[in-house]
């Protein structure tokens, strides 16, 4: 095989329909880019997921009239469990003095009280946070937990809140998924119908090869070349497009929106990169492999 002729039929063929290429180059581009800047995101999210579950804990409330054997009792149940990684207890004076603190400069709405009414509590971090509602639901029905009837109020955890996050970015990547997979249909149809076109334009030469003998795989070459040309420069600029959105974009929204756990660092961006080029490529290869097919019909 004469591959310098294959690469030059492939380089010119690109030239001369260049409005449809630069077209083809763009769509993967933005569909590349589409795709990378939602795995930035995807990743970033689920670094601040998983911070997030590391920090969550378990608080159990005690109920005021049990006596200091039950509550030491309930401390010791704790500590046993294979699933603690640190026990904290908190004793009612300590309570009040947490809430004092945290009403700096209005302290004294806590002097209209005549007593004081904040229940002992235990507060439990975990080696696996994974662990958390099933340690948590432990004490449901214990009978000093300080719960109101009918419910489990008396043990709190950040279950609920991580759920949610949970929830909403996987609803945020099924729709951006959906996108990614619109662009992606619209990159190979663009690809394939530049190709289709380039075929066109040299049917001519393609029947003379035909009636010279060439095989299909030699008049495949060309086209199949210039398809992955086409998905490679988009997916080239696209993987640049990602690696300074992630540098400064995610900069940006840290140093804007401190409180976000996210970081730029977070993203393994040689793999992220590698799985773009490799995308746009492919992109590339199906769309003029699908011309192919239903011009050519070989």
């Amino acid at each position: 095989m004469n591959f310098k002729f294959f690469f030059s039929e492939a380089f010119n063929s690109l030239v001369r329909n260049w409005v449809m290429s630069m077209a083809a180059i763009v769509t993967v581009l933005v569909s590349m880019f589409v795709l990378g800047l939602g795995l930035i995101i995807f990743f970033n999210f689920q670094h601040a997921i998983s911070d997030l579950r590391n920090k969550l804990e378990v608080e159990v409330f005690i109920k005021n009239t049990a006596s200091p054997d039950q509550i030491n009792g309930l401390g010791d149940e704790i500590r046993s469990m294979p699933e603690v990684r640190d026990v904290t207890f908190v004793s009612k004076d300590e309570a009040l003095d947490r809430l004092r603190g945290s009403l700096k400069g209005h302290e004294d709405v806590l002097d209209a009280l005549s007593g004081n009414p904040l229940p002992p509590s235990y507060e439990i971090t975990l080696k696996d946070p994974e662990k958390i509602e099933e340690v948590a639901g432990r004490f449901f029905d214990n009978p000093i937990v300080d719960n109101s009837p009918n419910t489990h109020d008396g043990v709190k955890y950040g279950g609920e809140t991580s759920d949610r996050v949970l929830r909403v970015t996987t609803i945020f990547l099924i729709g951006g998924a959906g996108f990614v997979m619109l662009l992606t249909v619209a990159s190979v149809l663009l690809i394939s119908n530049t190709t289709r076109l380039s075929i066109f334009a040299r049917r001519r030469e393609v029947e003379i090869m035909r009636l010279v003998g060439a095989t299909n795989w030699f008049i495949r070459w060309p086209f199949v070349l210039e398809g992955v040309f086409t998905g490679m420069v988009g997916a080239l600029a696209a993987s640049i497009l990602v690696m300074v959105a992630n540098r400064f974009i995610i900069e940006g929204v840290v140093n804007k929106m401190p409180f976000l756990p996210f970081n730029a660092e977070a993203v393994p961006m040689v793999w992220l990169v590698l799985l773009v080029v490799i995308g746009g490529t492919l992109l590339g290869s199906v769309g003029s492999g699908l011309a192919l097919r239903r011009f050519l019909k070989i």
